[in-house]
């Protein structure tokens, strides 16, 4: 299948697209180049102000790297939940430093350019903007137009820009090793919460004729329907910006979801993907018992990482399966977690991920 790199352009880049906050160029900020003392600037940023970076785009890394070992020093990460706080430390802080853009460029020399500058911003040709964002933009193009490569799947993914896209693949394997071995064949499925599109695509390959995806995420609704246009699949799966089960009803086949598995408060979207609140299964629970015809399949792909990571008492799909009789538990796979990271200040990761599982849930709707 011929792999080519999606091609947006600001003409056809949504309204409601979700784009970093940017600033009047004019804007009453303090300036930081070369030469500055770091510590100086950090209590400048720490008092409230902002300060724009001018010179080189390597004296601004230069900065922001000191910065995170500073405040990873004095906010030392050993589980989750410090992990969480030191990142909003460090978002809060470096969110005050500013890079300024001019004709859609980083007005810095070595800078590397960001497309999406001009696409983002087509009537903004001078501004200023957020170097965290900056950096986030910049590595969010990278894997866009590189594309991320999975093992269930022949070609490349190109996630968009605050789409989801996941970087652990034993859940994906396991859900495409189900459908292999899998006797019943289904004509449709939905697909709710499906960010890059990859659990689509899976079921595409497996023969599944006609697909819908939801998202709620506007950017995921974009960064799917760019995927599936541009591997020819756009007749076959079809995208709606919508919480759950959107405009689906009476569903007859397969339903798929891979809910965030972390319970937390959401800051922002992208949190959506991955932490829910408080009701957040009960809610779908009742949405699937109304929405999902009889004898129709529901596969929930979830993790022990909350449990083992000591911020969850109990398995949210397993409570509620066990509390909803309208669902019959048909088989439930299992499997370790092969990923590690290799970075010593994230070792506690590690730890949680000798002992997680992720899970493949396969329930049935009961007959009425």
């Amino acid at each position: 299948m011929q792999n080519i790199t999606p091609e947006p352009t600001d003409a056809n880049i949504p309204d409601d697209l979700l784009k970093p906050e940017i600033f009047d160029p004019d804007k009453n900020s303090g300036t930081f180049s070369a030469g500055m003392n770091y510590s100086r600037a950090l209590i400048e940023l720490e008092s409230g102000s902002t300060l724009t970076v001018r010179g080189s785009y390597a004296t601004a890394i230069s900065f922001y790297s000191w910065l995170k070992k500073r405040i990873s020093s004095k906010y030392p990460v050993y589980d989750h939940i410090s992990s969480r706080k030191t990142r909003r430390v460090l978002n809060e802080t470096a969110g005050k430093i500013l890079a300024g853009i001019k004709g859609h460029s980083i007005d810095l020399s070595g800078a590397p350019e960001i497309p999406w500058l001009k696409e983002f911003y087509p009537d903004n040709h001078d501004f200023l903007i957020p170097l965290t964002d900056l950096l986030g933009m910049n590595g969010a193009w990278q894997w866009y137009k590189n594309g991320v490569t999975y093992p269930v799947l022949e070609q490349k993914l190109h996630p968009f820009y605050g789409a989801y896209f996941p970087s652990r693949t034993g859940h994906l394997v396991m859900f495409d090793n189900w459908l292999s071995a899998n006797l019943k064949k289904f004509s449709y499925a939905l697909d709710i919460g499906t960010g890059c599109g990859v659990l689509s695509l899976i079921m595409a390959k497996h023969g599944i004729e006609k697909i819908h995806a939801t998202d709620v995420n506007p950017n995921a609704v974009y960064s799917a329907s760019l995927e599936f246009a541009r591997i020819k699949m756009a007749e076959r799966i079809s995208v709606e910006k919508a919480s759950l089960f959107g405009s689906a009803r009476e569903v007859r086949g397969l339903v798929v979801f891979n809910p965030p598995w972390i319970p937390g408060k959401c800051m922002n979207m992208m949190d959506r993907g991955i932490y829910y609140e408080k009701g957040f299964f009960e809610n779908f629970f009742r949405e699937a018992d109304k929405r999902m015809a009889p004898g129709s399949t529901l596969a929930i792909i979830f993790s022990s990482f909350a449990i083992e990571a000591g911020i969850a008492e109990f398995n949210p799909v397993e409570k509620f399966t066990g509390l909803n009789n309208c669902f019959i538990l048909k088989q439930k796979n299992t499997g370790k977690v092969t990923e590690r990271t290799g970075n010593s200040s994230r070792s506690w990761i590690n730890r949680i991920r000798e002992k997680e599982e992720t899970e493949l849930w396969i329930l049935q709707k009961r007959g009425s």
